[in-house]
């Protein structure tokens, strides 16, 4: 039985889709590469969609991870994300979130108290987080700080919130898998398992194309 009748698998570069080798063998699948970043994806995936219609999206990346007692190459599903670095600074040099001005609805755009949800993200077993998504990488420890005393999340990414708004107003089924190669501060790219975590990734993305997968499946991917 297969998992999907038609399956989309997208990934903001294709180097975090190399690791997989059953991708072309199953016609059933459509590969789709974002760019990385929230802007570009917002516009690549709109298109998509309007054109094409999937029974699931799944988006598959690396990803950073806050706690640096946590183990890396560990496989994430995010449940909740939002645009965390997305604001203004006030006349005391504070960040305050756009969600939390006058200038946006924090429950627009299927947004809640202005984080993306996804009911799905439990559906296979993963464990899931929540994701701060966002336009630029910041080792600062104090930056990282006070951005998650605002925004408390396991993950970071630069795509994650722009894939959830797009598949929720296009009322797309969705999934977003990451794998931890890195902490995100102090950052130290030496240190970085970005290959070990893109091969794992690739592991997963064969899992998931396989036929043997069904919606009721709970396995915990290893």
């Amino acid at each position: 039985m297969k998992l999907h009748k038609k399956l989309l698998i997208a990934a903001s570069t294709e180097n975090e889709l190399s690791g997989a080798e059953k991708l072309s063998q199953n016609t059933d699948i459509d590969i789709f590469i974002t760019g990385t970043g929230t802007f570009l994806p917002i516009y690549t995936l709109t298109k998509l969609f309007s054109e094409n219609k999937y029974d699931l999206a799944i988006f598959f990346g690396i990803c950073g991870v806050y706690n640096q007692n946590e183990e890396l190459l560990k496989l994430y599903s995010v449940e909740k994300t939002t645009f965390s670095d997305c604001g203004i600074e006030d006349e005391n040099q504070n960040f305050v979130p756009l969600t939390e001005t006058s200038f946006f609805n924090k429950n627009a755009f299927k947004m809640s108290d202005g984080y993306f949800f996804n009911s799905s993200a439990k559906k296979f077993g993963i464990e899931t987080a929540a994701c701060n998504t966002v336009s630029r990488c910041i080792s600062e420890k104090n930056y990282v700080e006070k951005m998650l005393k605002k925004f408390p999340a396991e993950i970071e990414t630069m795509e994650s919130a722009a894939f959830a708004l797009v598949c929720l107003n296009e009322k797309q089924k969705f999934l977003e898998i990451r794998c931890s190669s890195n902490y995100v501060a102090p950052k130290n790219e030496k240190k970085w398992q970005v290959l070990p975590a893109i091969k794992k990734l690739g592991k997963t993305i064969d899992y998931f194309v396989s036929s043997k997968i069904t919606d009721s499946d709970s396995e915990i991917l290893a």
